[in-house]
């Protein structure tokens, strides 16, 4: 079992077999990705890899304006976790002015 917790978020992850899970709700998932906000992905990139969780898409900045990776839960669903930041190229005429994040 992976935990994370702050004052705002508590998360766990737990294989889909785990007792605490009711029978009815036990199972894997497919085609879900939860996304989180943060405050310094690197950090959490260094974390999350240190704790095994296996990555599916390293670290990396995206042109449409987020900074990234993307981890799998025992379970299959897919964890975005984002860093908003400015757009670059083509991507910034699809934000208005004051949706651009701050660098």
């Amino acid at each position: 079992m992976f935990r994370h917790t702050q004052r705002r978020v508590n998360l766990a992850i737990v294989e889909g077999q785990h007792p605490t899970i009711p029978e009815a709700g036990r199972g894997y998932a497919a085609g879900l990705v939860l996304n989180f906000e943060v405050d310094d992905p690197d950090a959490e990139y260094a974390r999350l890899q240190a704790a095994g969780l296996s990555i599916m898409l390293t670290l990396r900045d995206e042109a449409f304006g987020q900074r990234d990776f993307i981890v799998t839960d025992p379970n299959g669903v897919l964890i975005d976790i984002i860093k908003p930041i400015p757009p670059t190229g083509e991507f910034v005429a699809q934000y208005e002015a004051s949706a651009l994040p701050v660098a």
